[in-house]
């Protein structure tokens, strides 16, 4: 038999009365209180209503105030409806000073709310959660997408919600009229950090986060596979705002190709197009150009150098092997070729050195051997020697000529051996004008020699018609 102790209890709420019953041994102990809204003739007890306190477990402690001070409270209400049978009940718990203050509710349906009695969730929290262990679960998403919230509005938190895409004082570059938002604000002095998650991409920003607003800070988009189309060995670029495709440059690790994804065997770097190079160009080996090559200054090759095609080099040109260039080849300044050059046509603006790198004194072009050619065409600045055949000319006679000749041991106008050993060569424009002018000299002299044997043959041939006629006599 079950012994009990049965205390009845007067709260002071109307005529209402609360009993309170407690077993303290047995089988099952149990702690009740039984609550009625008073008692009415004819009906017997009236039952309890939506909203009414069912009691409370109150603990007290006795402060020097002269009195007991609840500091926490566990109460149940009535949340309805109130059926013959029984009723639906929410209990609360309520700590605080000076005012007890809801803290934790647990509704009839089993919904626990953590700074609200109304908790929508199975476990709805309004406020800051902090969890030292793990979290398995789904996360509650809030629906503020009306509202651009300062970073100051939140503290060491991560705070997920739903947001439209035009409520941001700075706008997404996105078609899409809503997305997730997930704020990382991590306090201290760290920025507050922002995920937009929306149809067509996921968009990040950061700022201060104790400022008042998000300021001018811009979204960047997250590239991710869906923005990326490429190529293996390909290098990548960037084909839009916010999207990565192939670029023209190749490389597998092994071979480089620009313009090309097959570069020829034995070659590191293989250029499928014309180039035009506006700094220096420095080959430490072969150069191999399939087409145009055009240098905005010096070009250095090591070895070898081949172009199929014109070669353009804006300053100079230095090669340590054979040059062959399909086309024409242009120097603004100098050229030097260490082996054999092959050109359409070669243009060198300063100087152009072949098989030498002597340069003595302020010539065009050097040659450290012979040169084949089937023709050679000098231009002269000065006069080219007819004028030997003018009335004017003054022929030297044949004895200042010889005396010349004994007192400098070369002709008149032609320098001497020691002066050409001296300077390293000799000027073929200039002497070849000497010797013109000598030719035409002795021309002139073979004349007058002609004209003086033939007045002098006719003289013979007088001479000795008169001497015929003499002895016939």
């Amino acid at each position: 038999m079950r012994k009990l102790i049965i205390l009845a209890i007067l709260f002071a709420a109307g005529s209402t009365t609360t009993l309170l019953n407690a077993q303290i041994i047995g089988d099952d102990p149990a702690l009740f209180a039984a609550k009625n809204n008073g008692f009415q003739l004819g009906v017997g007890k009236l039952p309890v209503v939506d909203d009414d306190s069912l009691g409370a477990v109150q603990l007290q402690g006795w402060v020097t105030g002269g009195d007991y001070y609840t500091g926490a409270e566990m109460r149940a209400y009535v949340s309805g409806p109130v059926q013959p049978d029984g009723f639906a009940a929410d209990l609360r718990f309520q700590t605080g000073y000076p005012q007890l203050m809801p803290r934790m509710s647990v509704t009839a349906n089993g919904k626990v709310g953590i700074g609200t009695t109304t908790p929508s969730f199975d476990l709805h929290t309004v406020g800051h959660t902090h969890t030292t262990g793990d979290f398995f679960g789904r996360l509650h998403v809030d629906d503020n997408g009306s509202m651009d919230s300062a970073p100051d509005t939140y503290v060491d938190e991560l705070y997920l919600e739903r947001h439209a895409s035009t409520a941001f004082s700075v706008l997404p570059v996105t078609t899409a009229a809503d997305g997730g938002l997930l704020t990382l604000a991590p306090g201290g002095n760290s920025l507050d950090h922002q995920l937009f998650f929306a149809e067509d991409g996921i968009f990040h920003r950061s700022w201060q986060g104790d400022a008042l607003d998000w300021g001018t800070a811009s979204w960047f988009k997250m590239l991710t596979s869906e923005d990326i189309s490429g190529t293996p060995n390909r290098l990548a670029k960037f084909t839009g705002e916010s999207s990565l495709g192939d670029s023209q440059l190749w490389d597998d690790g092994t071979q480089v190709g620009l313009g090309t994804d097959a570069p020829a065997a034995g070659f590191f770097l293989e250029i499928a197009g014309r180039t035009l190079v506006n700094e220096a160009l420095n080959v430490a080996k072969n150069a191999v150009i399939q087409q145009g090559l055009q240098v905005g200054t010096d070009a250095f090759v090591g070895e070898d150098l081949s172009v199929a095609s014109n070669g353009v080099i804006g300053d100079q040109l230095k090669v340590g092997g054979i040059t062959q260039i399909g086309g024409a080849l242009t120097v603004t300044d100098d050229a030097t070729v260490t082996g054999h050059l092959g050109s359409n046509t070669a243009t060198v603006d300063q100087t152009l050195t072949v098989g030498t790198t002597a340069t003595p004194g302020s010539h065009r072009l050097y040659v450290g051997g012979s040169i084949l050619a089937e023709e050679v065409t000098v231009k002269l600045e000065a006069n080219w020697p007819d004028y030997v055949f003018s009335d004017s000319y003054n022929l030297p006679e044949l004895k200042e000529v010889a005396d010349f000749i004994d007192r400098h041991r070369h002709l008149p106008g032609f320098q001497s051996a020691q002066t050409i050993e001296a300077t390293g060569g000799f000027e073929i424009g200039s002497t070849q004008r000497l010797l013109v002018e000598k030719v035409e000299e002795l021309t002139l002299y073979a004349i007058a020699a002609d004209q003086e044997n033939k007045a002098l043959k006719a003289q013979l041939e007088a001479l000795e018609a008169r001497l015929a006629q003499l002895e016939q006599q």
